[in-house]
């Protein structure tokens, strides 16, 4: 039988036993499948324990969001810290043993791993609540799935060739949870079918997973998830049909955005727009956005990423988002990652409906709501007249100044086009090499051009 070594994260445990007055610890790597999936109760600790995996500080705990954000900077952000690895994101001169690039790299395919067993042992689930734990497990794999795409696929979807270009290695059968395993030493997948992974595992999920959920994965957030991996693939129905789906059963099941722009950060609690966030307390959790964004004062580094009058001049004078930056050891800050022990907004509801009316300008349809009425809810609440016939690049305009520094500005970069500090959309130095310490485990792994 495998040995399997699951990653508890908050829930896992080490056996302790006394023994002739010696302490002995039982091997985790020693633990098998039949032990950590013998009952309904341990697979839902171990999808408890992804969850905490999928909020470490080099996914969604942080990492995936301010990277995105530094590589797309354009001018608009300055890393200042001296920690070397953010400064060659920021820069696009990254080296492939770049520690931040490695460890998302690892720590995407450990909550991998660990979804592939959960989902293998779902006969000791019970049936009532096998939906939700399945449609958790591939929501999880389905995340990590994307990001790695996004991240280290030779070039997006939208580059052509998504059937010929390299993406990740697919791996969804169970099997060890050690990344040195032979198991798992795969050549990369094509894009194109890690894509169809994606969009397959957040289908079943969406179908799965209940209403609510507490702070854990919903239908809307599933719905929201795959109107993102849609727009990455030019893919503007199905986006539009997915957010729409997400605002449809959000807004019936209790979800709406907040009244203010400042009321939707900075909580220590979800609001009722968060979707999905990673929650953080002074007991537990990881937001290093805050770590990176905020200053010593808040409690976090000496202000390493500085937000620059090119991006801060953006927003009109009048502009609530605008109030929301602050002036501090002599640049401006962002005042969505200000205060400690604050949670991470990962899918906030705003974004669908940002999302659908881009969508529905582009396709010059009315779906759920017309683009004026969609692109002005957050305009309005922002402080700013609503929009009357508005344009895509007015929509566009609108997604960034609200949507800034929450993750999205590499893939918006990217699927727009956009040149980014002197590079195309398309340059190899806008994706990630493939970490030197995993070409060394796995043979197989090619490298990204330009690395």
């Amino acid at each position: 039988m495998k040995k399997i070594a699951i990653l508890y994260a908050f829930s896992g445990a080490i056996i302790l036993a006394g023994c002739d007055k010696k302490l002995d610890l039982r091997n985790p790597q020693t633990i098998d499948a039949a032990g950590a999936f013998s009952s309904d109760a341990k697979v839902k600790k171990v999808v408890l324990g992804n969850y905490a995996s999928l909020g470490g500080s080099s996914m969604f705990g942080g990492d995936v969001l301010w990277m995105s954000e530094l590589m797309a900077s354009a001018g608009e952000l300055n890393w200042v810290g001296t920690f070397p690895d953010p400064r060659q994101i920021w820069s696009k001169n990254i080296l492939v043993a770049n520690s931040n690039v490695a460890a998302t790299y690892s720590q995407a395919y450990r909550i991998i791993y660990n979804s592939n067993n959960i989902l293998a042992n779902m006969g000791v689930v019970l049936p009532a609540d096998q939906p939700k734990v399945s449609g958790e497990a591939l929501f999880q794999r389905a995340l990590s799935y994307f990001e790695l795409i996004k991240y280290y696929g030779e070039k997006p979807f939208f580059a052509g060739g998504a059937t010929t270009l390299k993406g990740v290695p697919l791996i969804t059968a169970p099997g060890p949870a050690a990344p040195d395993d032979v198991f798992y030493q795969m050549p990369r997948a094509t894009v194109d079918a890690v894509y169809q992974q994606i969009i397959a595992d957040l289908i079943a999920a969406e179908a799965g997973l209940p209403n609510t959920n507490t702070v854990y994965a919903n239908k809307a957030s599933a719905a929201l998830a795959l109107a993102r991996v849609y727009l990455q693939q030019d893919k503007f129905a199905e986006a539009r049909d997915a957010a729409n789906r997400c605002i449809t059963i959000a807004t019936a099941n209790g979800f709406s955005l907040v009244s203010t722009y400042a009321g939707a950060f900075n909580n220590a609690t979800n609001t009722t727009e968060d979707l999905f966030a990673i929650q953080v307390t002074n007991q537990a959790g990881t937001n290093s956005c805050f770590t990176y964004f905020s200053t010593g004062p808040n409690g976090a580094r000496d202000g390493d990423i500085e937000v620059t009058t090119t991006h801060y001049n953006k927003y009109n004078a009048l502009d609530a988002r605008r109030a929301l930056f602050f002036f501090e050891a002599g640049a401006w800050r962002c005042g969505k990652w200000k205060t400690i022990y604050r949670n991470v907004k990962v899918m906030r509801l705003a974004e669908a409906y940002l999302t659908r009316a881009e969508c529905n300008q582009r396709l010059t349809t009315t779906v759920g709501a017309t683009p004026d009425a969609d692109v002005s809810r957050t305009r309005v609440r922002a402080g700013l007249t609503a929009l009357v016939g508005a344009t895509l690049q007015q929509i566009l305009d609108e997604r960034e100044l609200e949507l800034a520094f929450e993750g999205q500005g590499l893939w918006d970069a990217k699927r727009l086009r956009q040149t980014v500090d002197g590079k195309t959309w398309n340059d190899d130095k806008m994706t990630f090499p493939i970490p030197l310490r995993e070409r060394n485990v796995n043979p197989n792994l090619a490298q990204n051009p330009g690395y």
